[in-house]
């Protein structure tokens, strides 16, 4: 898929053509062919990746990039994972602290007119 199709793809659709509900699922420990709880994760993963869209990272050109997977991955373990809230406020700092990184790196920024 070329990045002009990804860009003009929504989010739900990007969920849908990469391996980010797989990867939650393992972040999770829930087995790749539960299906009870993809609804939940999927929001959570759109979420991530708006909540990242919207201080300009350019989410839609680094989708592969490891440092964005992992970013979106604690976002979701922040919101749905453990039970221990300190575990929860644990990731959600790990999560702000990679959005900052990137924010502050040009390579992850929204180029003009994307």
């Amino acid at each position: 898929m070329t990045y002009e199709q990804i860009k003009n793809l929504k989010i739900t659709e990007v969920i849908k053509t990469t391996d980010y509900l797989d990867l939650a699922k393992e972040a999770l420990g829930i087995v790749k062919d539960a299906t009870a709880v993809d609804k939940t994760l999927s929001t959570l993963i759109g979420s991530a990746l708006e909540d990242l869209a919207r201080v300009d990272i350019d989410v839609i050109g680094h989708l592969n990039d490891d440092l964005l997977k992992t970013t979106v991955m604690l976002y979701v373990k922040g919101q749905y994972g453990d039970t221990d809230i300190n575990k929860r406020n644990e990731y959600m700092k790990r999560y702000i602290s990679n959005l900052r990184s990137m924010q502050r790196s040009q390579e992850y920024l929204k180029k003009e007119g994307v």
